[in-house]
């Protein structure tokens, strides 16, 4: 009971100490503390502190550690989106110098963390991607480059993952004109997907479908559609097992085309 007791009493007394320390005037001993908590690892204490240290030591000679260990505090405290911008800051600051590469490597790390998960939105996702690239583009000897082309591969599967599920969905649930749209696009920006054989086959699938039910007008268009879709995936993969499907297909279309000139010339 006494051990218990005396643990509360300690804390208190710890978080009294703090509180009086954040409402002090004391200036030298707020920097030393938050030095002392920085060094320490407790982010937690340090970041009040270095909040208003920062504003206070503006242009003085511990500027620039202040405002380093400001960022590195977001970072650890996972204020992502904070320490990504605070560190393109300092980059700029420190251009030229190895503190400035450091920076800038910082603030592209940042934005790598601060990606979502993939069924989110991917804005944050493509502007690490961008600032993962523009450090590779600055640093090209830098020791960070294979963390950097990591770091951008595995972001890039996070997007080809997103496009790839709405790409399927669309396809599911039969808006085709949708999902011929998404499927190209999955298809032009990730030329290496696993999946691109089938993708190829529902591609044309979907312009098939398209044009079997599209109104007049719009069917010489979508067959030649689909002609150009079987044809892509058969040059591509003239052993996939889809072949027998897509050339089905193609009579299909085919015969269509014929009924749609019989009619134009009449």
């Amino acid at each position: 009971m006494f051990c218990a007791s005396g643990c509360i009493v300690m804390l208190s007394t710890s978080c009294d100490s703090y509180s009086r320390l954040l409402k002090s005037n004391d200036i030298p001993l707020k920097l030393s503390k938050a030095r002392e908590y920085y060094h320490r690892g407790d982010y937690y204490r340090a970041q009040p502190l270095l909040e208003e240290l920062n504003t206070l030591f503006r242009g003085s000679e511990v500027a620039g550690e202040l405002q380093f260990m400001s960022a590195y505090t977001s970072y650890h405290e996972r204020g992502y989106e904070l320490a990504s911008f605070q560190f393109q800051q300092l980059a700029t600051s420190y251009a030229g110098s190895s503190r400035g590469e450091e920076a800038a490597f910082m603030h592209a790390y940042c934005l790598y963390l601060n990606s979502p998960e993939y069924g989110l939105d991917q804005k944050n996702t493509e502007s690490a991607i961008e600032g993962l690239q523009l450090y590779i583009n600055k640093y090209p000897k830098s020791a960070h480059i294979a963390d950097c082309h990591r770091f951008m591969d595995l972001l890039r599967d996070k997007l080809e993952k997103k496009a790839l599920d709405r790409a399927m969905l669309f396809y599911q649930m039969e808006d085709h004109r949708a999902a011929t749209a998404l499927l190209k696009r999955t298809l032009t920006d990730f030329p290496d997907i696993a999946q691109r054989e089938y993708l190829l086959y529902l591609l044309a699938d979907s312009y098939h479908k398209l044009s079997v039910n599209s109104i007049q007008t719009k069917q010489a268009e979508r067959c030649t559609a689909t002609l150009q879709a079987a044809d892509q995936l058969k040059e591509e993969f003239p052993e996939s097992k889809y072949i027998k499907s897509v050339e089905k297909m193609t009579r299909e279309i085919v015969a269509l085309q014929s009924r749609l000139n019989t009619t134009a010339s009449n």
